[in-house]
């Protein structure tokens, strides 16, 4: 049986709704693009690995199938043929085993690019509190700015066009992934000087700059042209939440420095808001140990630290005239290095208490470290 569009028409009102609402949205792209975002996805909740392709065999694609992984997440660092080779053939292993696969990529932190140019790197101004990690780093001269060695953010205008072209190398000649992660799309860990792993506001807090910075939409145009190139894959960026009150205590991350009530979350939030508008789901680097997270100020249970960063993105965007992300939106990326399996487990339930639309379990390691380096600014 068929139905004229005329008689159809007629029938159901509901359908003018409906057609209004596309015409709205094609008039309008960039509103439809953010109230797309902002709607809470409903896939199935993601139990991802995140694992060398190196080490993607049968017998441990099958090990990670017996724990609920559903997602394998393959480490894409290096651009040579060879180093593709051993992708191409892991990819090939998870189809094998029904399981989805995406990529995983490391943005600012990159050795190759921080040795080309030294000062395309974030600097290291303002607070010197970093020192009490490095007692022996030199003190720059007049014309000189430390560096933090290898981070090469993308807030930068240079630096913006070399990641750029860095990540669609990597990309290229790949199979199709599901998703595509992007890691480290803010500022370089101690961004002020105050020695916090989590303080990323910014490159350059200070007047000795090397490059031209952008604004706060540079992660979300970064994300947006590299899912131009991919418009079959989902790019997700994972992101790194900021400074916690306590840790401006004396004895704190940041060692006294007023981080938290200061232009952190501030900035934080300006620079999170156009990437939520444009990514329908969010990563959060929630690296318990990593981070020195592993201590009792956020509950009994282990790793309960990673339940508190899934919820700062609820509680503190509106703090700071930002709109609350919901849980239903975020993967943890969880540490599955130098850690026990209960730990893991522990992670696990963490992110699934806070309401987390799944977790990636990083059995490979994600580096954060980094080092002071002179380097000549004028």
């Amino acid at each position: 049986m068929t139905t004229t569009y005329r008689a159809y028409w007629r029938r159901s009102r509901w359908l003018q709704t409906i057609l209004v609402g596309l015409l709205c949205t094609s008039a309008n792209p960039s509103r439809a693009i953010a109230e797309n975002a902002n709607t809470p996805d409903r896939t199935a909740s993601l139990s991802g690995a995140l694992i060398k392709a190196a080490d993607a065999t049968t017998v441990r694609l099958e090990e990670l199938k017996s724990t609920g992984t559903n997602t394998v997440i393959f480490v894409v660092n290096r651009p040579e043929d060879e180093s593709k080779s051993v992708i191409r053939t892991a990819t090939a292993n998870a189809t094998r085993a029904n399981l989805d696969f995406g990529y995983w990529i490391e943005v600012a932190r990159s050795p190759k690019l921080a040795d080309e140019h030294p000062e395309w790197m974030a600097s290291l101004q303002t607070h010197d509190e970093w020192r009490r990690f490095f007692p022996d780093a030199p003190t720059p001269q007049a014309n000189e700015v430390t560096k933090t060695y290898p981070w090469v953010p993308i807030l930068a205008e240079i630096p913006f066009k070399a990641q750029r072209e860095r990540v669609l190398g990597l990309l290229a000649d790949l199979p199709t992934p599901k998703l595509i992660f992007l890691n480290d799309l803010q500022g370089a860990p101690s961004a002020c000087g105050c020695g916090n792993p989590l303080c990323r506001w910014t490159s350059d807090y200070g007047k000795r700059r090397t490059t031209v910075p952008l604004g706060d939409e540079a992660a979300a145009k970064f994300i947006k042209e590299i899912q131009e190139s991919a418009p079959q894959s989902e790019v997700i960026p994972v992101w790194t939440t900021e400074c916690e009150e306590h840790d401006g205590h004396a004895d704190g991350l940041c060692a006294g420095v007023g981080c938290y009530r200061g232009i952190c979350w501030k900035s934080y939030t300006r620079q999170l808001m156009p990437v939520a508008a444009t990514s329908r789901r969010l990563g959060l680097l929630a690296l318990y140990k990593e981070f020195k997270r592993d201590i009792d100020h956020y509950g009994q249970a282990e790793a309960s630290w990673v339940e508190f960063a899934v919820k700062t993105f609820e509680t503190m965007p509106p703090q700071h005239r930002g709109t609350a992300i919901p849980a239903a939106r975020i993967i943890a990326v969880v540490q599955g290095w130098d850690v026990s399996a209960d730990e893991i487990e522990a992670q696990r339930s963490s992110a699934t208490r806070a309401g987390a639309n799944g977790y990636v379990v990083a059995y490979e390691k994600i580096e954060q470290g980094w080092s002071p380096q002179i380097v000549r600014w004028k």
